[in-house]
């Protein structure tokens, strides 16, 4: 898939491409235009998709954290902006939207019950992308219901080649590398307006049940 598509688009902030061939264009309200591939996926179409409502950037381990609890179907979770004094804190939450229990087993003798509102992961986001990150695509809310794998929800392979609008493309390395371009978090709460907000604070928890933890 090439960028061609995004051309005559305005207000495209900057495009980029994932290792499985897809290309996307970045808008300045935190939105993104995925131009899909179907490249080694089973489901083999291709071309524009709907713009997201809102697109969050994550490195592996935390897209891996957020995707093993967002697309259980066995718990009812939502994905939700950090907020401290009003402010974005760079952070996204795993927030339990019913209770769960976790039955004693042999692997878990102790059995879990997590709470209604309970927070059981935090991980770090951005609202800008970097090569080595993940597009994480939302469209309109953030829950996903016992029963559902989040289908409003789009984990996006990790990115490999960014565009700045109007500059030639920037070679950047992979998390821990010693240099390149990192775009650093957008610390604007109306960014996240399409999500809804945290109440009070956050608490980082060890998670069961296979879940991993940041």
């Amino acid at each position: 898939m090439d960028y061609d598509v995004f051309n005559d688009m305005p207000d495209v902030e900057s495009t980029y491409r994932t290792s499985r061939g897809s290309t996307y264009a970045h808008m300045p309200d935190g939105t993104t235009i995925r131009n899909r591939s179907g490249a080694n996926h089973s489901d083999t179409t291709t071309g524009l998709q709907t713009q997201s409502t809102k697109t969050l950037y994550m490195d592996p381990k935390a897209t891996n954290a957020v995707g093993s609890w967002i697309r259980d179907e066995n718990t009812a979770t939502r994905l939700i902006p950090e907020m401290k004094d009003g402010k974005f804190t760079g952070h996204a939450l795993i927030q339990m939207a019913e209770d769960h229990e976790i039955p004693k087993s042999k692997w878990n003798p102790e059995g879990k019950v997590y709470k209604a509102g309970e927070v059981v992961s935090r991980v770090p986001v951005s609202l800008k992308p970097a090569v080595g990150m993940h597009p994480i695509e939302i469209w309109g809310g953030s829950e996903s219901p016992k029963g559902s794998k989040a289908n409003n929800i789009h984990f996006g392979n990790v990115i490999t080649e960014l565009f700045p609008k109007g500059g030639a493309p920037r070679s950047v390395p992979l998390p821990g590398g010693n240099s390149g371009y990192r775009p650093g978090v957008d610390n604007l709460q109306h960014s996240l307006n399409p999500l809804k907000m945290a109440k009070g604070g956050s608490i980082d928890k060890p998670l069961m049940g296979g879940h991993k933890t940041i």
